[in-house]
């Protein structure tokens, strides 16, 4: 999870010096903030509960975020999201794998 982390700030930064994003994507960024908190609750404080909701969540603002405001993206920052969304794949199947999902 610390790799997503890490490129996610990276990218809230950019955010704040590149560009700057509409009020509706931010609200989009709010809910990716929001079902990752619930994510690593579930997963790190023993509540199975969260886990699914929050992934779904997660993986649908995402969705939403790209294709509603990314298509037009200088290619650092599409790169980055893809880095970003390859940790946190990678995070998911690791937890799959040990059986946390």
């Amino acid at each position: 999870m610390l790799p997503y982390l890490c490129l996610a700030i990276q990218d809230s930064w950019l955010h704040e010096r590149a560009r700057r994003v509409p009020i509706v994507e931010q609200m989009f960024h709010g809910t990716l903030f929001l079902s990752l908190l619930a994510l690593i609750t579930g997963l790190f404080l023993d509540h199975p509960r969260f886990v699914l909701p929050a992934v779904t969540v997660f993986g649908l603002a995402a969705l939403g975020d790209e294709v509603g405001f990314h298509g037009t993206l200088a290619r650092r920052e599409r790169r980055l999201h893809f880095a970003a969304y390859s940790c946190y794949a990678g995070f998911i199947g690791v937890a799959a794998w040990m059986g946390a999902l």
